[in-house]
């Protein structure tokens, strides 16, 4: 574990440093460190003692900071895990404790230099994760090593004899240092305060990236958006627009959580290649199916009439208005799917008719749908709400646009009642039905079988855009991006199957 630090330990410009070497010593070497150790003779003896039992097995290494032969500084690198099983993986975490630098040479930026050398040479030998413990109340300290990118809480410890103190351990991953920065350019230039807590990932949409950041102003989620889709000729005024959806959507009563106007008044940052957004952080949950209750599934078919009741009219745009209707491609994906050898090819294969039929059906019934457009948030399921109890907050407008109202109604009922999980609870079905009724200005569309394969169009664009993210047409895609594309692809079919098998009783209830 580290011990405490003094804020010139680390601070200190290191072009102001005196001529010094920085090296890996022996184990015949260690008695030298005598000098930099804490406490008494009797103590010494049983911390070299296992120090040098740990040298012979090869577990530690020390690297130290040294003046015309003495040792002004060390820092002890572990291999092996002992108080806690967090501190190492083999080949790729190491934990880094013993950090000293003698008092008299402190302030002059050797502590920084000692650590970046140690990390530099471990980088080397193909290590990417360095952790570090930190007492809990050693402020200054903890500030410190998060400059340094230790910025990840991961586990809660105890010392041991020969320095008890609990502490925190930290994870330094030079995986992410690259989108760390990114950040804390985002927050520098936007002025939204100065990192105080590390950066952590949350669950996200299916395209975008989602980070928790602490500041000394406010708490953000930062929103990091996917290259691929950004890359769009439309991506920047889909955004614009779903921001001028959210914005009066707020404006009328609903709880919408909108992005922050960034300068120029925009609400996208690019930093380097890469985009992000930021919003105040909402304490809340989103549910999952399991958790939803009657009084949601009330508050839902509400909160959907409500949008539906807004006049959005202020905003309209007729080419936005114009919605193409595709033939997917579904043999095109067969082919390339055997070519690539691809597991879940026989699912296709399987389906492919049953596909191919239903986007015939789908593109009849868009025809008829569309004769009837509204502007809304076009895609309110459970990832998209943030239940504070009984209060929800709806997020991720992004997809905001122009849809038949039947449709939309048809599609959030089905999410919040399980259909998509093939698990279709037609109490809580009805119940978003009827709430929705209750609140709504505009009537459901009489036709509910066309409208309802209206839908599953819908379901049939989203299983074409991820075979094009799974197989990277169009645009280069990473490999969890590609991982995620594929599961989704499998879920896809079974919910689109799962929809058909529903569709009689669903127009039952619709029709009542």
């Amino acid at each position: 574990m580290i011990t405490k630090l003094t804020q010139e330990l680390l601070s200190k410009n290191p072009n102001d440093e005196k001529m010094t070497n920085i090296r890996k010593i022996k184990k015949e070497e260690f008695e030298k460190l005598k000098t930099l150790f804490p406490d008494n003779d009797e103590m010494w003896i049983k911390y070299k003692k296992m120090r040098i039992e740990q040298f012979e097995k090869e577990e530690i290494d020390v690297f130290v900071i040294e003046d015309n032969g003495n040792f002004i500084g060390e820092i002890t690198v572990n291999y092996v895990s002992h108080e806690l099983e967090t501190e190492t993986i083999p080949n790729q975490r190491v934990y880094l404790e013993a950090f000293r630098v003698d008092k008299k040479y402190q302030g002059q930026g050797l502590g920084q230099k000692l650590i970046n050398y140690c990390i530099e040479y471990l980088i080397k030998k193909g290590y990417t994760q360095f952790t570090i413990g930190v007492e809990d109340n050693n402020e200054i300290a903890k500030h410190i090593y998060f400059k340094l990118g230790f910025n990840e809480e991961i586990d809660k410890g105890q010392g041991d004899e020969f320095d008890p103190s609990e502490y925190t351990l930290y994870l330094k991953d030079i995986n992410k240092t690259k989108l760390q920065k990114y950040i804390e350019i985002l927050i520098k230039k936007e002025n939204l305060g100065i990192l105080v807590k590390s950066t952590t990932k949350v669950t996200g949409g299916l395209s975008h990236r989602m980070y928790k950041v602490v500041t000394d102003k406010e708490i953000y989620a930062i929103k990091e958006l996917n290259t691929g889709v950004m890359k769009r000729q439309e991506a920047y005024s889909n955004f614009a627009f779903s921001e001028k959806v959210s914005d009066i959507a707020k404006e009328n009563g609903i709880t919408a959580i909108r992005a922050i106007k960034l300068k120029n008044n925009d609400i996208i940052r690019k930093i380097n290649s890469r985009y992000f957004m930021a919003f105040i952080w909402i304490e809340g949950k989103t549910l999952k199916a399991k958790e939803i209750t009657e009084r949601h599934c009330e508050i839902i078919g509400e909160t959907l009439a409500k949008i539906h009741n807004i006049d959005f009219s202020k905003i309209e745009d007729n080419e936005r208005k114009k919605i193409n209707i595709k033939k997917f491609e579904w043999n095109k994906y067969l082919k390339l799917l055997k070519s690539k050898n691809k597991d879940y090819f026989n699912i296709l294969e399987q389906n492919v008719k049953i596909l191919y039929e239903l986007n015939k059906k789908a593109n009849e019934a868009i025809k008829c749908a569309n004769k009837n457009l509204i502007i809304s948030h076009a895609d309110l399921d459970r990832k998209n709400v943030i239940w504070q109890d009984y209060k929800p907050f709806i997020i991720d407008w992004e997809a905001s646009g122009y849809i038949n109202p039947t449709i939309e109604l048809i599609q959030v009922a089905w999410y919040w009642s399980g259909g998509d999980i093939e698990n279709l609870d037609y109490n809580k079905f009805k119940i978003v039905i009827n709430s929705y009724k209750r609140y709504s200005k505009r009537k459901i569309d009489t036709n509910i079988e066309k409208i309802i394969y209206a839908d599953i169009y819908g379901g049939l664009e989203w299983l074409d855009y991820n075979f094009k993210r799974a197989l990277c047409i169009e645009n280069d895609y990473k490999k969890d991006e590609i991982e995620l594309a594929e599961s989704e692809i499998i879920q896809s079919i079974g919910e689109i199957k799962y929809n058909v098998s529903q569709m009689d009783k669903m127009i039952e209830i619709l029709n009542k």
